[in-house]
């Protein structure tokens, strides 16, 4: 039997490859990121996350830096040139359109997440949303707290975004 073994010679790129494995290790620790909800399988997807506690902290707010709006562009990017005719990436290109939503911790280490009224249980107009499955999806995704609270913005709002002209 013969086996093809890759010998990994290049220090670099074993260093990378730990790196992105780190990304999977839950340390189970709280943290702060993006996710999108799928109401239908009940499931978060597009996560990004970062331990709480390594978050920069601006106004008295933590997350991490990283947008929906850029996000989704990369991965519509990368599911086209892979031809994954079967992603949300590839079939959806406004990432408005999905409930998505936004952790953020506070100085004083309380966390709230971010979402649209679509967290109420309706989206045009039928009730699809289970408020508590997506609480539990939340703990257990990002190691938060059972007493986090949402807080409902317009701008995550189904159809919403920030306008680029708008000064934060």
């Amino acid at each position: 039997m013969r086996q093809n073994l890759i010998k990994h010679t290049n220090p670099k790129e074993h260093l990378n490859l730990i790196h992105t494995m780190m990304d999977f290790f839950d340390n189970g620790k709280p943290q702060v990121g993006i996710f999108w909800y799928d109401f239908k399988h009940n499931s978060l997807f597009g996560v990004k996350k970062e331990d709480a506690d390594k978050c920069i902290q601006e106004k008295g707010y933590g997350t991490i830096a990283k947008l929906h709006k850029t996000y989704w562009t990369k991965q519509h990017y990368l599911a086209v040139h892979h031809n994954d005719t079967s992603s949300i990436f590839y079939i959806e290109t406004n990432y408005t359109l999905i409930p998505r939503g936004r952790i953020f911790v506070k100085e004083d280490g309380t966390f709230f997440v971010t979402v649209g009224e679509w967290i109420n249980g309706y989206i045009n107009n039928e009730k699809v949303i289970d408020q508590d499955k997506l609480r539990e999806l939340l703990i257990d995704e990002f190691n938060l707290p059972e007493d986090f609270i949402f807080k409902i913005d317009f701008h995550w709002n189904i159809g919403h975004g920030w306008s680029e002209d708008i000064e934060l």
